[in-house]
């Protein structure tokens, strides 16, 4: 596959739904989700008896969801977040440097009355740490099991009863994405290859994941739980990894919000009189992370988020404890507090600061974004 093929794929696309007009409810038809947001971040690297080495990164996070609508249940979803594909070095001051364009989803969406599935590139529904814990950091220290821009597919079965509430079981099988789309535009990049190793990076789909949600039960209408279990196997034995591994995961995860006006009506949360208290908790056990024999890691990420009218305010820990084989046991951590402001439906202003240990560096962190959504 090279550009023109993707062009003309697109193209292709544009033809099948015909002449679009947004937000008229037709199909076919077009519509677009969309978040624009500039982001400053500032780190503090503490080494002892040293002076601290700080860097600091401004950059744009644009991303992007295409959707055009074939029918009332069948959409094609295109993806893209243009962003910084290059990490700053240590004592950097960076405004806007390193920023590309990712493909993130293209896949065929239908959204039934009691399944759903996509296929093509898309995240595997692994996980809920990357959106549900509140801050600007916990999404990227998180990574190694939030797998997202995969080749494969994925299928959601709901069943419904009034006194159990929504059980959603889903199986993906995915492969790693080594085609053009894994490369960044807009700046020189390489695209990925079978050689580069590394778990899912197999050119089939025989990895998987296997998930269950449980939502909304009679007795605790706001509960939400999540177990699952995946199996990536190892990518190609190469010079890039000589040693090559499968990897398992296990996840459960558990999310409850605690309303403080005992009604879910839309006129308290407008008037700014609504108030809701919801923790969070997520465990992680990884067996052979990234395909690295005996390279055990296990994620715990604890959250608080208080939602007060136009405020909502954040605390999130996640600890990493890593059991390498035959070496001794590490810990690894971030931990920020965050507040976001709705100045209005549409603009978000965030602030988040905290600590991070990783690599055996302690850094101090700060970030400050304005972020605009919205959709059509």
């Amino acid at each position: 596959m090279n550009r023109r093929a993707a062009c003309t794929g697109i193209l292709v696309a544009l033809a099948l739904v015909g002449p679009v007009q947004a937000s008229n409810g037709r199909y076919p038809g077009l519509g677009m989700d969309y978040s624009t947001a500039i982001q400053y971040d500032f780190s503090s690297l503490d080494v002892p008896h040293q002076p601290h080495t700080v860097t600091t990164n401004g950059y744009f996070d644009i991303t992007t969801a295409v959707h055009f609508r074939l029918t009332t249940i069948d959409e094609i979803w295109v993806g893209t977040e243009i962003s910084p594909v290059t990490d700053t070095r240590p004592g950097e001051r960076r405004w806007l440097g390193g920023t590309g364009l990712n493909i993130t989803d293209v896949n065929w969406y239908h959204q039934g009355y009691v399944s759903s599935f996509r296929l093509g590139k898309f995240d595997v529904p692994f996980g809920r740490a990357q959106d549900a814990a509140p801050g600007l950091y916990t999404s990227d220290f998180v990574a190694p099991y939030a797998l997202g821009g995969m080749n494969g597919g994925t299928y959601e079965y709901r069943f419904y009863t009034d006194h159990w509430g929504t059980i959603a079981p889903s199986l993906s099988a995915y492969a790693a994405d080594t085609s053009v789309l894994s490369r960044s535009f807009l700046r020189p990049s390489q695209q990925a290859r079978r050689a580069d190793g590394g778990a899912t990076n197999t050119g089939k789909l025989n990895n998987a994941a296997v998930v269950v949600n449980w939502r909304s039960p009679a007795a605790i209408p706001f509960l939400e739980v999540q177990v699952g279990y995946m199996s990536n196997h190892k990518g190609d034995v190469s010079a890039a990894s000589p040693t090559a591994a499968n990897e398992q995961m296990r996840a459960a995860s558990v999310r409850y919000m605690i309303p403080f006006v005992a009604t879910t009506e839309l006129g308290p949360t407008l008037a700014g009189r609504y108030m809701d208290l919801v923790p969070f908790v997520e465990y992680v056990k990884v067996h052979n992370e990234n395909g690295v024999p005996g390279f055990d890691t296990r994620y715990l990420t604890t959250s608080l988020t208080l939602d007060a009218g136009r405020f909502a305010y954040g605390l999130t820990h996640t600890n990493k404890k890593i059991s390498p084989s035959g070496g001794p046991d590490s810990n690894e951590y971030l931990t920020e507090a965050s507040m976001v402001y709705h100045v209005t439906g549409l603009v978000d202003v965030a602030l988040s600061g905290g600590r991070s240990r990783q690599g055996g560096q302690t850094s101090g962190l700060l970030g400050v974004s304005i972020t605009l959504n919205g959709s059509f």
